[in-house]
């Protein structure tokens, strides 16, 4: 038997408790991530941060520079039934260049969550791109999304610096 008062050779009774004393900082920054990164995801779920029915977002005419945004956004053409009838694509650039306005109509959440969105302007791309001047089209949550951040966000007030 061995007796209370020995211990093991080349083993420091005095460091046992230092290594874990050392990482607390760690797990503790760790924890604070972890909690952040979900957080972050359990608010970006909820719906009251999600684009609703009657948003808008507005280019206004000559608003961004030219070539600002090098993003074309795949939308589907939606007849008035409400069917798929086509693909298109929406070009900031062209958007923004006489300006227009998108207004949500629709939210669909199959098979994914999309947006009917109606848009009244210029031609929405270039000519090849064939979305048209007054014309509902589907996009993604996402893309909808990247098309308000490049008309400056949702909504008809100053949303910009003037020059």
């Amino acid at each position: 038997m061995r007796r209370s008062d020995q211990h093991e050779p080349g083993r420091n009774p005095s460091r046992e408790g230092t290594s874990f004393a050392a990482w607390l900082p760690v797990l503790a920054a760790m924890a604070i991530m972890v909690t952040g990164c979900v957080s972050t995801f359990l608010v970006l779920q909820l719906d009251e941060f999600r684009p609703k029915v009657g948003d808008i977002v507005v280019f206004r005419p000559g608003s961004q520079d030219t070539d600002m945004w090098q993003m074309n956004i795949p939308a589907t053409i939606i007849s008035r039934t409400g069917q798929p009838v086509g693909e298109c694509s929406l070009d900031p650039n062209a958007m923004a260049a006489n300006g227009g306005s998108l207004v949500v109509e629709s939210r669909r959440s199959e098979p994914s969550l999309q947006y009917v969105v109606h848009w009244v302007g210029t031609p929405a791309s270039p000519p090849a791109g064939g979305c048209g001047s007054d014309v509902d089209v589907m996009v993604s949550r996402t893309d909808l999304q990247r098309l308000a951040n490049a008309a400056g966000g949702f909504g008809v007030g100053d949303k910009g610096i003037t020059r």
